[in-house]
């Protein structure tokens, strides 16, 4: 326990009157004896955009998310939104080249990046631009190498108020301290990193996502052409008879979207062979329960919906915890080997399928309503079906059979499990994917890896730089 005495006239000083431990805790650790303010330094410029309302598929404005800015390396366009025009966006809030966007809100506050492809983009409500007052672009971005040490992070993240999600306000923001380091050293420190900065970008051009990775060997292995059943699911217009909204239609859906996840289905279908009922696999579903929880460890571990991922795995990396039981609690434990997937979610992620993994050494845990347990018939290998379920199979028909009144939240049925239409090889062809899959991720981890010692390497410049500064 640590304990940290403060006058009240500091805390009264504080805009806010902030007394909690963490906060001061933080203020007292990192401490440069040489620093300016970062308000002294930085042009803070709250975000433009409160939703992605106005956001299309590509113009020439691009938006940035915090979804978009990653701890350690900055802004990736890569899946990035774009706004239809910039006519309501202040001259003022259009992003420049070396503005560094700042994500100030949720569990991923502290990410920031500098903008260079999304050059004459903006960004979003939950990120705020930090403009340097000088024009020395080696400055800009040895700061951004400088906010994404673990030191940097670690501080961001330990000045924020903490309500319901953390949150970086603006008064706290200004008044973090950023060493003062020479144009010399900050020159001579972007020296020394630009050669391994080529290396990861270098590294980075390998390595796959894990869609990509399912997607690939599932789509060779039944040779599915994988644009052509992307194609299906970007086409706009749905053309149906009467005929078809009886056929596979046990509750005479007519949607747009029901009706595109049976093309979809149709099409696939007519490639694989194979293709069954998933109904007739499944021997048991069971939604799970979600009682009363907090933060505070207690007799047992909830799960929540982020763990269920695409790498086929069940995390329990953030959990709740309660004390609360009911009748037949010992039914929504999760054991080893259970199968999930999300009952409810965005269109993107509703139905994500992962395994649990228990160590001897896990606690009790719970899943909540929010996910279906499934019990497979023994002619399935759930590794495979859990690929299938987050390959674009699953990812297509389940974003558009899903039932919600916005996209924000759909919900899945076992109707919906029970009519999916998936390619069920033998056993032997399962186990092979299966294995693809996962030597294939190997082999992205030992690069991720490699990248990760890199990015070590520049930390260590940086803070040796604001030592020797110091």
């Amino acid at each position: 326990m640590r304990i940290i005495t403060k006058k009240v006239s500091e805390i009264s000083n504080h805009k806010y009157m902030r007394f909690d431990g963490k906060y001061w805790m933080t203020k007292q650790s990192i401490v440069f004896q040489n620093y300016s303010l970062i308000k002294d330094v930085f042009e803070i410029i709250n975000g433009s955009v409160q939703t992605s309302h106005y956001v299309s598929e590509k113009t020439e404005f691009p938006y940035v998310r915090i979804g978009d800015i990653d701890y350690k390396y900055g802004i990736d366009g890569e899946d990035m939104l774009y706004l239809d025009n910039l006519d309501d966006v202040n001259d003022e809030k259009i992003l420049r080249r070396d503005d560094l966007v700042l994500a100030t809100i949720g569990a991923t506050v502290g990410k920031i990046g500098l903008v260079s492809s999304c050059e004459g983009g903006t960004h979003s409500n939950n990120t705020v631009v930090l403009r340097a007052k000088s024009n020395d672009t080696a400055e800009a971005r040895f700061y951004e190498k400088l906010f994404q040490t673990n030191l940097f992070i670690k501080y961001f993240f330990g000045v924020v108020s903490q309500k319901a999600q953390p949150n970086l306000q603006e008064y706290d923001l200004k008044n973090i301290c950023v060493p003062i380091v020479s144009r010399k050293c900050i020159r001579e420190a972007l020296e020394a990193i630009s050669p391994i900065e080529e290396k990861i970008q270098n590294l980075k051009l390998k390595v796959l996502k894990t869609q990509e990775i399912i997607d690939q060997i599932i789509a060779s292995t039944f040779s599915i052409d994988y644009v052509a059943i992307h194609n299906v699911g970007r086409c706009k217009k749905q053309n149906a008879s009467f005929s078809t909204l009886g056929n596979k239609n046990v509750n005479l859906r007519f949607s747009y979207r029901w009706n595109k996840a049976t093309e979809i289905q149709n099409y696939l279908i007519s490639k694989v062979n194979s293709c069954k009922k998933l109904g007739s696999f499944i021997l048991n579903t069971q939604n799970g329960w979600s009682p009363e929880c907090d933060d505070s460890k207690s007799e047992y571990q909830v799960l929540g919906i982020d763990s269920i991922n695409k790498d086929g795995i069940l995390s329990f990396a953030n959990v709740k915890y309660s004390d609360v039981h009911k009748r037949n609690f010992d039914s929504y434990i999760v054991k080893d080997g259970d199968f999930f997937v999300s009952r409810g979610n965005t269109t993107d992620l509703v139905s994500l399928a992962s395994i649990a993994r228990i160590n001897i050494d896990e606690p009790i845990t719970i899943f909540p309503d929010l996910m279906i347990r499934i019990t497979f018939s023994e002619e399935i290998n759930k590794e495979y079906m859990a690929f299938i379920f987050n390959s674009f199979i699953g990812r297509l028909y389940f974003k558009y059979s899903t039932k919600g009144k916005n996209q924000t939240m759909v919900k899945v049925s076992p109707r919906e499990l029970n009519d999916f239409y998936v390619p069920i090889p033998n056993q032997d062809t399962q186990k092979n994917i299966v294995d693809a899959i996962h030597c294939e991720i190997s082999k992205q981890d030992e690069i991720k890896s490699e990248i990760a010692k890199l990015r070590v390497k520049i930390d260590e410049i940086i803070e040796s730089t604001i030592r020797s500064a110091d």
